[in-house]
This record gives structure tokens, C-alpha cells and sequence, in this order.
């Protein structure tokens, strides 16, 4: 009997085939793992061979800049001159390959739009910026820069830029070169600005240009690891060579004192329809230049008018400076012995000849071998005076009676030498120009001696007036007071007074001083109208010829006074000169205003007891990070602030921040100012005397308000009294020097 077979189900076919998939499975995770495995040992795809580790560690590295701050410029009580502050440069994208994530455009669609738009904020023409964007949309270029028009733009900028929701642009963060003050002895202290070929920041001229390889530091390297498509790897940022910051530059100059003569200046330049005028201001004792500038000048930031005006005047500018020069002579023939200063001579006019021997000498105004006759300024005739009622009067004839009959005009040139005329000082971070001495004829020696047909620079003058104003010893000024290196703290340069006789005796300075106080107290003393009621000085004026084609101008004079305060011991030198048609009635107030603020900063003169000594406490300094302070009361504002600084300017009467510049994170110093705009709708008129332009231009923005600005410098006067209140319809404007 034949026997069935049983018959399988159909769960068991089921089962098989299961089994089948995860046993298939199970070999290609063994392969996969296994292939793992040997790849983290060997570095190896096991089919392949590929070395999968270069892949992700990358074969090769990438190397970045890292960028050195620029060392700061400081005057002596470390009021910032010259400082590196967080910019951004401008970079557009043109490429059409570029969108955003919604498909809308990521790159520049209208030209013209964007350059007439962007023209206002970069401060500068749209024909200035299209050139960037067309050539590069020519070139087919992903993006491109805007110049220097796009380097180096404030956190302000980059905000009116965003402002205006243009397609295309983008910023990278940068450093930029200010200068808080504008006008600031801008032809000695100069300015940097991004040099394309050097790739950084760079001085152009002055100190930024002299000191460049010690303030520009020396960049560091920062090292990453790449994948072998050239992407950074985290964590493997290795700095190969750590950035030293670029040493730090403390002038002599005292802020207070500089920005005084630096209006003073102006004032004169006003007043008198000035061709130039510069001013230097020295510590007596030391050769510490308090001050120094030179006008016409320009702003450092904005640089207005540099082409013309970019030498550095004080040194570089040399002239006739007239008779300022006959002290020196004076002191030469009292040196020699030869001088009497009750003898006799007659002023007004003197005729010169040569005698049988060849000696140049004095004679008869009919004579007919007469080679000169030498007036006294302005026809001025006072008959038969003394020598030193001479040099009170600043007669020339007096120098043609020294010099033809007691003091051989040769001897004189030595000695105008040994006061340190016609040759370069070599003071340490000063560009000089030396001057001329002109010793071609008899006659040319003569005319030196009332300061004419020779020329010399302003330093020469006040070194010399140094040795006459003291002791007899001639001190050199000195304009870099030391420089550090910020990475160690150490004094790489420190500045010292230097010393040198002039060949003239103590004793005989101390004759000329008598006659140089005359100048001054004296009624009929060229200085008199320089006297002041609560300062004693001693002065020489001079006024000198200007030389034209063809001979001297008729028209226009150099004016000058050289004079020293307190006059009993003098703590300040001061050299002042303008040249104009005015050389007669002109105001002397402004350099009176410098008097008083240089013995000010030396501590020689205080406005309650006169002419006494005091101490004047330092500025302080500190740097630190502008907290974020939006949504926050002022009274937190104020709290948060109170330990960096407290020069901190609320606009408007409500009590919750919701505007701030400086930006937050940004760095900040202890002087600058803090602008915090409030929820309250009445805003007053501010002080802003001594703000800068941008000061001005930054609390117009934040309340929305015009604001007409003229000229250049710091605010010095305003249209609207402090504590006015101001809206959108006030006329505000103020000026600039």
C-alpha cells in the first residue's frame, strides 16, 4: 500500500526564505563591518585601496594672516592721537549664480542704483564707484571691493548700508586708522590708510610714515588642517607664530596746549587774510614741544586740502624771518666784548660804502660809491638813541652800527652757527628742511643780521631763543616723549633733554634778558602790545620781507614774536608767526591765549594766584567692551557704564534704551563718548563744544534730526544754547576749527 507523503505548509516556505534574506544580510553586514575594520587599521578601502584617512584628514594645510594691531599714537597724558578701531570692508557680490534660499537674487541687479545709493555713505561720487562694479561684471568676476572707498568703514556705515536692503552686498570684518581729535598737529603726526600693495594699513606721511615699521607690529600665522577639498577640519587651528602688536608712540605734545595754538592759528589765519602761520610751544627748561602746527593744515580723517598742505611747516617751512634774529647778534658783540649799550648811533637811515682799505663801512647818503642805504622799518626816525633803545625799538640801523663798527659781520655768521641756524637739528621723529645762509657779498652779512636774505626753519629759532630766554645754554626740542612696546611693556626709545652751550655767557644773557623785558614793558617796545596784566614775559617781534620775483613784496610781511613767561624764570618758549598784508594792527589775544595754556599744562600759571605752582592731575586711560544696553533703564545703563566712563550722552527724557553707539562687543575707550538713545520724546541740545565731526554726525543720526556742519577740527561753536529743546524742525548748525 503506497504512502502518502505529508505535505509541507506554506508557513514553512515562509520561514526558508526569511531565513534565506537574513543570512544574505548577515554576510553583507559582516562585509561592511569587516571593511570598517580594516579600513580604521589600514588607512585602506578594502575592495578599492583607496587611502580613505588623506580623504578626511586632508594631504595638505592652510596658513592665514593673523594681523597685528597697529601701535597707538598718545600725546603725554595719553589722550588718544592716532588708534586702530573695528571697520568693515565693503564687498559686493556680482556673480548671477548667486541666491538666496528663496530663488531671489543674492547679487547685484542695478548698477546705478547701488552706486547712487552707496555714493552719500562712502562719501564720495557714484562715477567713483560704478567703474568696480561694471569691470567686474565684465570680467565675470564672483565679486568684487569698492577701493579704498570700501575699506575701512565704520559700524555706522555698515548700518546705513544694511539700511538700504540692496542686493549683493556684504561686509568682512577689518581695522580701520582713526584720529579722535581731526586737527591735531596733522602735519607732524600724519595718517595711515590700507595700502593695497602692502595689504595692510600703512603711513603715508609724518610719524605714521617715520615710525610705520614700529607701529605696524609683526603679523602672526595661524595654521588649520584641510580635507583634500581644501575645507577646514575643526579643532586643528594651531597658531605657528603669534602676532606682536606694534609699539606704542607718547608725543610731548599736550592736548589742551595743542588744541589752543591749533585755534589760535586759525583765528590769526581769519583775522589777518593769512598766507601761513605756525606756532611752537616748548618747555624751557626740558625741550619738551608742548604744541607745534602749521597752517593752512587739514583734518586727519577727512584730509581735505593735504595735497597742498601736508609739509610739516614748524620744520620743514623755511623763510627771512626778520628781527627776530637781533638778539643773536646782540649776544654775539656782548660776548666779544665790543658791545657798550649806552653808546650813540643815528637811527633812521645809514648809508654803506667801502673804505680806502676795502672795508665795508659807513658813509654819506650823497656819496656816489654808496652800495646801499638800510632803513628803519616804516620810515621810523627817532634821531640819535642808545644801542639798546635800538633793540627796543628794533631798529636795523642799530645792526648796521654793530656790525660796521664794533663786531665783524664774519664773526657774527660763526656764531649764528653756533645758536645752531642753517643746519638740521635731528630731532628723533621730525622731517627738517635746513634753510639757507646767504654770505655772497658784504652786504648779504649785514642784512642776516635783521633776519633777511638767509632763511631758516621755526625749530631753529626756538632752540636758539632757548640759550638767550636761560642760561646761556641752548636746549633741543624734542616732540617724542618715549616708545613701548605694548607685547612687554618696555621702553624701546625715551626721550631726554639735551644741552649744548651757545658760546654765550650767562652773564651776558642775563644783560640781554634786561633789554628783552624792555621789549615788552616798555610803551615804546615792538612787544608792548603782547603785554599782558597777569603774565610777565620777554620778547623780540620781527617783521620781515617777503621775497617775490623781482625783489620783496610791498604788500605782505612775516610777523613774529619769540618770546618766554614768566619772564624772571621762564617755564614756557613760545615762537608764533603769521605772514600777511596786516603786519601793523593786528590782534594779539590768541597768542595770549596760548601763554596761558601752556603755563597752564607746565604748572606755572594758575588763574586764581597768578604766577604760582600747583600740581594738575593726569588723564586716566582704559580700553573695554561697549556692554549691550538696548531694553535696559538708564539707570542700569548708567550703573553698567560707571566704571569705564561717565562721558555718556542721553537723547531724549525717557528711561529705556533703545539705541546705543558704540555698537555692543565693540572696543571702547574711557574718553570717548556714549550715545544712548531713549523712549522719550523731548530731546535737548547737548554741549558740543570740543565734539568731532563724527561725534556731531552720530547724535543727528540717532535722533533723526540735520545737523549743518562747517569746517574741519573740533565743534567750537553752536547754533542752539545747551539745554534747548530740539525737534526735526530746528535749525542746528555748528562750526568746526
Amino acid at each position: 500500500m503506497a504512502v502518502k507523503k505529508k505535505k509541507r505548509s506554506r508557513s514553512y516556505a515562509a520561514n526558508r526564505q526569511i531565513l534565506k534574506i537574513m543570512m544574505i544580510s548577515g554576510i553583507a553586514i559582516a562585509l561592511v563591518v569587516s571593511n570598517v575594520l580594516f579600513t580604521m587599521v589600514s588607512g585602506k578601502h578594502f575592495r578599492s585601496g583607496k587611502d580613505v584617512l588623506s580623504y578626511k584628514s586632508g594631504s595638505g594645510t592652510l596658513t592665514e594672516k593673523v594681523i597685528a594691531n597697529r601701535g597707538y599714537i598718545y600725546d603725554r597724558n595719553k589722550e588718544i592721537v592716532a588708534q586702530d578701531i573695528e571697520a568693515f570692508d565693503l564687498v559686493a557680490v556680482v556673480s548671477k549664480k548667486r541666491v538666496n534660499a528663496t530663488s531671489t537674487p543674492a547679487h547685484v541687479v542695478d548698477v546705478d542704483e547701488t552706486c547712487e545709493k552707496l555714493a552719500p555713505i562712502l562719501e564720495c561720487d557714484a562715477s567713483k564707484l560704478k567703474p568696480y562694479l561694471t569691470n567686474a561684471i565684465k570680467s565675470k568676476a564672483y565679486q568684487t571691493e569698492f577701493g579704498t572707498y570700501g575699506k575701512g568703514l565704520s559700524a555706522q556705515q555698515k548700518e546705513d548700508i544694511e539700511a538700504l536692503e540692496l542686493p549683493g552686498l556684504e561686509f568682512s570684518k577689518s581695522t580701520a586708522r582713526v584720529y579722535p581729535v581731526g586737527k591735531f598737529a596733522s602735519q607732524m603726526v600724519g595718517y595711515a590708510q590700507y595700502s593695497y600693495d602692502a595689504d595692510r594699513i600703512k603711513g603715508a606721511i609724518g610719524m605714521e610714515s617715520i615710525f610705520d615699521s614700529l607701529l605696524k607690529g609683526k603679523d602672526g600665522e595661524v595654521t588649520y588642517k584641510t580635507d583634500s577639498d581644501g575645507y577646514y577640519l575643526p579643532d586643528t587651528k594651531k597658531y605657528t607664530k603669534t602676532a606682536e602688536n606694534g609699539s606704542d608712540v607718547y608725543l610731548t605734545l599736550d592736548k589742551n596746549v595743542q588744541l589752543t595754538l591749533e585755534k589760535a592759528l586759525q583765528s590769526t589765519m581769519d583775522d589777518n587774510s593769512s598766507t601761513w602761520a605756525l606756532g611752537i610751544v616748548m618747555e624751557a627748561k626740558t625741550g619738551k614741544v608742548l604744541a607745534q602746527a602749521g597752517y593752512p593744515t587739514f583734518d586727519l580723517n577727512s584730509r581735505d586740502g593735504i595735497e597742498e598742505n601736508w609739509l610739516n611747516s614748524p620744520s620743514q617751512y623755511v623763510f627771512e624771518p626778520g628781527s627776530v634774529m637781533k638778539p643773536f647778534i646782540y649776544a654775539g658783540a656782548m660776548q666779544q666784548g665790543v658791545y657798550n649799550g649806552n653808546a650813540l648811533f643815528d637811527s633812521g637811515s645809514i648809508s654803506l660804502g667801502y673804505d680806502a682799505n676795502g672795508n665795508l663801512t659807513q658813509t654819506s647818503s650823497d656819496n656816489e660809491n654808496k652800495i646801499a642805504t638800510i632803513n628803519d622799518a616804516l620810515g621810523n626816525n627817532w634821531g640819535m638813541i642808545s644801542l639798546d633803545e635800538g633793540l627796543i625799538h628794533s631798529a636795523n640801523t642799530a645792526i648796521v652800527d654793530i656790525l660796521t663798527k664794533y663786531y665783524n659781520a664774519k664773526d657774527n655768521i660763526k656764531n649764528l652757527k653756533n645758536f645752531g641756524f642753517f643746519k638740521d637739528l635731528n630731532i628723533y621723529g621730525l622731517a627738517e628742511t635746513a634753510g639757507t645762509l646767504n654770505e655772497d657779498s658784504d652786504l648779504s652779512r649785514i642784512t642776516l643780521g635783521f633776519g633777511q636774505g638767509s632763511t631758516m626753519n621755526a625749530y631753529q629759532l626756538i632752540q636758539a631763543a632757548s640759550a638767550i630766554f636761560t642760561d646761556g645754554n641752548m636746549v633741543k626740542p624734542y616732540v617724542v616723549d618715549r616708545i613701548v612696546n605694548p607685547n612687554t611693556g618696555k621702553s624701546t626709545y625715551v626721550g631726554k633733554t639735551e644741552k649744548k652751550s651757545s658760546g654765550i655767557s650767562e652773564e651776558n644773557v642775563k644783560q640781554l634778558q634786561s633789554l628783552l623785558k624792555r621789549v615788552v614793558s616798555e610803551s615804546y617796545g615792538t612787544a608792548h602790545q603782547y603785554e599782558m596784566s597777569d603774565i610777565t614775559m620777554m620778547a623780540k617781534t620781527g617783521t620781515g620781507e617777503v621775497a617775490s620775483e623781482g625783489g620783496y613784496s610791498t604788500t605782505v610781511f612775516t610777523s613774529s614774536i619769540m618770546a618766554a613767561a614768566p619772564a624772571d624764570d621762564p617755564e614756557i618758549i613760545i615762537y608764533y608767526a603769521f605772514q600777511s598784508p596786516n603786519y601793523r594792527f593786528y590782534k594779539t589775544s590768541h597768542f595770549q591765549e596760548v601763554v596761558r595754556e601752556a603755563l597752564m599744562a607746565v604748572n606755572g600759571y594758575n588763574q586764581n594766584s597768578q604766577q604760582s605752582t600747583g600740581n594738575t592731575p593726569s588723564a586716566t586711560f582704559s580700553e573695554y567692551t561697549m556692554p549691550s544696553l538696548i531694553n535696559h533703564s538708564m539707570d542700569y545703563a548708567r550703573s553698567k557704564l560707571s566704571s569705564y566712563t561717565n562721558n555718556i550722552i542721553q537723547i531724549g527724557d525717557g528711561n529705556s534704551v533703545i539705541s546705543q553707539y558704540p555698537l555692543n562687543a565693540t572696543d571702547v575707550v574711557s574718553n570717548q563718548r556714549v550715545f544712548l538713545l531713549t523712549d522719550g520724546t523731548n530731546i535737548t541740545m547737548p554741549n558740543m563744544i570740543g565734539w568731532s565731526r563724527k561725534d556731531v554726525k552720530l547724535f543727528a543720526k540717532l535722533c533723526g534730526f540735520d545737523i549743518t556742519i562747517k569746517g574741519s577740527g573740533v565743534v567750537s561753536a553752536q547754533s542752539i544754547g545747551e539745554g534747548t529743546s530740539i525737534n526735526s524742525d530746528s535749525k542746528i548748525a555748528v562750526e568746526l576749527n
